[in-house]
């Protein structure tokens, strides 16, 4: 009877125990099933303000000729003589000969068809179009890191070359940020955006009471660069080549759980 009696606060003690495990047990589970799995998911984004190190700009000549070989031997010599006057421009304007890849010349022969004058490109000498001369055509590409001085030559060179009696065409300078100058800016920017989505989390759970914890997983986004301000966004990433001035914008994807 005594051994009964003993072995009652034993049962007292295994039970209290066991009830203390399962509750135990259970706000573990409920943890797992609800705080740690409770994620909040938000975008951080960089913004820097970078000048392009980079330009690129083509420009063309011309001059049409007669459709005789002697024709075609004078325009050619214009030609080249049309060209030192150009390349010397670009001498006394600070252009380094370096910058500058002349393309080869250009001959394209002209006809007369009953539709009209025809370029040999498009016509290929058929029949029934008659010889009457060549457009001949030289393009010149320059790249260089003085963006500022490509930037005024491309400005003022058709009109002063135009006046030297030679028919010039400029495109538009394409303007490019080398990828030296973006590696040494994208670690920075990306360490920025991260901050800035642990920050809108914060200020997200800020209302109900939850706190951001650690990050769970993080992804890089599609960079932008664009015109200062400019609102241009692509979701495959953007890349303005039209202005110097350029806004990079970098995004990260982030993924943080709650407390």
């Amino acid at each position: 009877m005594e051994n009964k009696k003993s072995l009652v606060p034993f049962g007292i003690i295994m039970g209290i125990s066991l009830i203390v495990v399962a509750v135990i047990v259970s706000y573990v589970i409920y943890y797992v099933k609800t705080y740690n799995n409770a994620v909040i998911t938000v975008t951080g984004v960089a913004t820097k303000e970078v000048k392009s190190d980079d330009v690129k700009w083509q420009s063309n000549f011309s001059e049409q000729t007669g459709a005789t070989t002697a024709d075609l031997q004078k325009g050619s010599a214009d030609m080249k003589s049309n060209l030192n006057t150009i390349l010397a421009y670009f001498a006394s304007n600070g252009v380094a000969t370096s910058a500058i890849t002349v393309d080869p010349l250009e001959v394209d022969p002209m006809y007369q068809t009953q539709n009209g004058v025809m370029s040999g490109k498009y016509y290929g000498g058929g029949v029934g179009g008659t010889l009457i001369g060549y457009n001949l055509t030289q393009n010149i590409n320059i790249e260089s890191g003085n963006v500022d001085a490509i930037t005024k030559i491309a400005q003022d060179a058709p009109q002063y070359l135009i006046g030297k009696g030679i028919v010039f065409s400029s495109q538009n300078p394409a303007y490019y940020i080398t990828n030296a100058t973006l590696d040494s800016i994208r670690q920075q920017m990306l360490q920025n955006a991260l901050a800035d989505a642990k920050t809108r989390a914060e200020a997200i759970t800020e209302g109900v009471g939850a706190t951001v914890g650690n990050l769970r997983s993080s992804s890089i986004g599609v960079t932008q660069i664009t015109p200062v301000n400019s609102t241009q966004i692509s979701d495959y990433g953007a890349y303005d080549t039209t202005t110097a001035d350029k806004l990079i914008t970098y995004l990260v994807h982030t993924t943080f759980t709650l407390r």
